[in-house]
């Protein structure tokens, strides 16, 4: 009898076991803080680990571009997305974690080559602005009334516009200075002349936060809330 009970506690312990829900993380590769690799790395993902090890919830990391990441997020419960920059038009879609690295401005970059004016939106109007689709900047240069097609060209990551730049398809690139240095390098162009404008995201609104996705269960939301309350302590 007590070998039959042994045995259905075991079975009941592995069937609980196996119906817990893994975490999906998902994020984009966005260098230095993010990196992608047989293992994803970077500053920010070992942020991400860290807080993650405070809890035990099972997780897998994986690296998409930016709006398909997006969108699993805001589409699926059970997801975590970073690193992602907290917005009023976000703000409602997600349970959120700030900080989760310190801030990291963003400014429009153009060739020293090229005389254009960078320093206002007005003045970039007259430009074409290489934007990642779904990226926090494609959101906030629709409001601001430019046009796909006309004075914004999206692509699907930050590569592919400044590949375009270098070459002259399009004027400027929105970019941290971090993320487009190591970017350059890797394109072999370090060297590159470029000069920054406009910043388009500072202070609280360019910190690095990670986000739960709406309808994540409140046990998940729970244990990733005091995971990243420890870890807090220790930074």
């Amino acid at each position: 009898m007590k070998n039959s009970l042994l045995i259905i506690f075991l079975l009941l312990s592995f069937t609980a076991r196996s119906n817990e829900e893994e975490l999906k993380v998902v994020t984009e590769d966005w260098p230095p803080f993010i990196l992608k690799g047989q293992e994803v790395s970077g500053i920010v993902t070992s942020n991400i680990r860290e807080i993650l090890a405070y809890t035990d919830i099972k997780y897998s990391i994986d690296v998409y571009p930016w709006a398909r990441s997006f969108h699993l997020a805001t589409t699926n419960p059970n997801i975590l997305i970073y690193s992602i920059y907290r917005t009023k038009q976000r703000e409602s879609k997600f349970h959120w974690f700030c900080p989760l690295y310190k801030s990291t401005p963003i400014h429009v970059y153009k060739l020293a080559s090229n005389e254009i004016n960078i320093d206002s939106l007005e003045a970039l109007k007259t430009s074409v602005v290489g934007i990642m689709r779904g990226d926090n900047s494609h959101s906030y240069f629709l409001q601001q009334g430019f046009q796909e097609g006309v004075n914004l060209d999206i692509s699907s990551n930050e590569e592919t516009n400044l590949k375009k730049l270098i070459k002259g398809r399009i004027d400027v690139v929105i970019q941290s200075k971090e993320s487009l240095n190591y970017r350059l390098g890797l394109l072999g162009a370090a060297d590159l002349n470029l000069i920054s404008g406009l910043e388009i995201s500072k202070g609280e609104s360019a910190e690095h936060c990670m986000a739960l996705s709406l309808g994540t269960k409140p046990e998940t939301i729970n244990k990733i809330k005091k995971g990243f309350e420890q870890w807090q302590k220790t930074q």
